[in-house]
């Protein structure tokens, strides 16, 4: 019994005080980016380069609920899911796993801190510690939702009040000047009319084609002045139609312009005009870190360029986007949820799936 006792007590003390002290571990996601649905995989690391043998390790750590790790062991809890990962890890030896994983909503997530806890040969002798932290950010687009269509008033203006400063078409109806032809000039230009009146074959200089600039402002807050309208789960939708809408005038090869009132890092989510493919990615790079719980009103936030149209796009219609509608009222309205509109019109840009107003 001594000699049993003894034996036990010396294993404990060894596994206590150099169980963990071989291990290195690290995690890892296997992209820095996907979209909304799209699956990944989340890569663990442990290497035990002692001659102790682990029969008994755990991995512990907490990320947010919204990456459901498939075939793992976890528990969900308000915002967080609990994740726990076991190893046996032989003496001298390295362990790579490969968990699936499923990006459920759009949003930036950190490698999670991991605590490590080993166990004697018995299970009975416990210690811990945190592992290394690992960096790396994965990001999360949100996916363009489906059906979304933009205002027929967007859609089908083609000109505008401010002219460009050079531009490859030309406006016919805008001619500032004739001169006689000379030959270099391009045959669609000869005016034929002061040709048959003068009998000299005559050119008109064209104004360049105007354009009306465009801005796109926006809200996804759940609600204002303390009072709650609409649930996170429309707010969320709210983003998707957002990057429809940013998508539709990316590839109509649209300048514009966003104002919004919610954050990004802690500042004022705002976007020159632009309409490269490389500003719609950055753009949904801004939608996935979204703050939707913003200090100011849409109203109270938003500097409207002079003379643009303007496009709302918000998830009810309240007294602020009442008043932002009454300084701009040609603006266009695309409301993300069915809710009271009075006199306002809107384009719907209602989820297609079931989604559930909890404030209602």
């Amino acid at each position: 019994m001594l000699l049993f006792v003894g034996m036990y007590a010396g294993q404990a003390f060894v596994y206590s005080r150099y169980g963990l002290r071989s291990v290195t571990y690290s995690c890892r996601f296997s992209c820095d980016e996907v979209t909304e649905g799209d699956r990944l995989e989340l890569i663990e690391e442990i290497e035990n380069s002692g001659f102790l043998p682990l029969p008994y390790l755990r991995s512990e750590y907490a990320v947010s609920r919204w990456l459901d790790l498939a075939d793992m062991h976890s528990t969900v809890t308000g915002r967080t899911r609990f994740v726990s990962s076991l190893f046996y890890l032989r003496g001298r030896s390295r362990i790579t796993r490969r968990w699936k994983v499923q990006a459920l909503q759009r949003g930036e997530y950190a490698l999670p801190h991991v605590l490590l806890v080993s166990s004697d040969l018995l299970g009975t002798a416990r210690s811990a510690r945190p592992a290394d932290p690992s960096d790396g950010i994965l990001t999360v687009l949100p996916r363009p939702a489906a059906g979304v269509t933009l205002p027929q008033a967007i859609r089908s203006t083609s000109f505008g009040e401010h002219p460009v400063r050079r531009g490859l078409i030309t406006d016919p109806a805008m001619a500032y000047e004739r001169r006689p032809y000379t030959g270099r000039e391009p045959m669609h230009r000869i005016d034929w009319k002061t040709t048959a009146r003068t009998g000299t074959l005559t050119v008109r200089r064209e104004e360049p084609v105007q354009e009306r600039r465009l801005c796109v402002c926006f809200t996804a807050q759940q609600g204002e002045y303390g009072l709650q309208r609409v649930s996170e789960e429309v707010s969320e939708h709210t983003i998707r139609v957002l990057a429809a809408v940013f998508e539709a005038l990316t590839a109509a090869g649209e300048p514009f312009s966003v104002e919004s009132n919610c954050l990004v890092h802690g500042e004022r989510f705002r976007s020159p005009e632009g309409a490269s493919p490389g500003r719609y990615h950055h753009l949904l790079q801004a939608l996935a870190a979204l703050d939707i719980v913003p200090p100011l009103t849409l109203r109270e936030a938003v500097s409207v360029p002079p003379g643009a149209r303007v496009l709302i796009v918000t998830p009810y219609i309240s007294e602020d986007i009442r008043r932002l509608y009454a300084r701009h009222p040609d603006a266009q309205i695309i409301l993300t949820f069915p809710g009271d509109t009075g006199d306002l019109a809107v384009v719907p840009a209602y989820p297609t799936e079931e989604v559930t107003d909890e404030t209602a």
